[in-house]
């Protein structure tokens, strides 16, 4: 199988806190990988680096092939789904989940 993403020497710092140092990770298409660890250790950081929402100190993010680190989040097509799926209150997780299909007017993939 071939990865789908690849992280290589990902370094991250807050003011003089280093969050993720020389930090890498293979994921191969079709696997699937859950992110552990202690509060404080990086987890949402490594996935909004990953999203854009955060820019690295060095290091690269690769997607099929594709640095995408010094891309916008808007041109990632990379999604992050929260904990508490309430980022809108008002709709049903469903509707949440499904709110990026319909602004990209992909209604046809998603699931009654």
């Amino acid at each position: 199988m071939s990865e789908l993403l690849n992280i290589i020497s990902l370094t991250k710092v807050f003011g003089k806190k280093t969050v993720l140092d020389d930090f890498s990770l293979s994921v191969l298409k079709g696997e699937f990988i859950a992110i552990l660890g202690p509060s404080g250790c990086g987890k949402s950081t490594l996935l909004r680096l990953i999203c854009g929402l955060e820019k690295p100190e060095r290091g690269k993010i690769i997607v099929e092939n594709n640095n995408i680190a010094h891309l916008d989040p808007k041109d990632r097509n990379i999604a992050m789904v929260f904990q508490n799926y309430a980022l809108y209150p008002h709709k049903t997780v469903y509707q949440n989940l499904s709110l990026g299909l319909q602004i990209q007017n992909q209604k046809k993939k998603l699931l009654n």
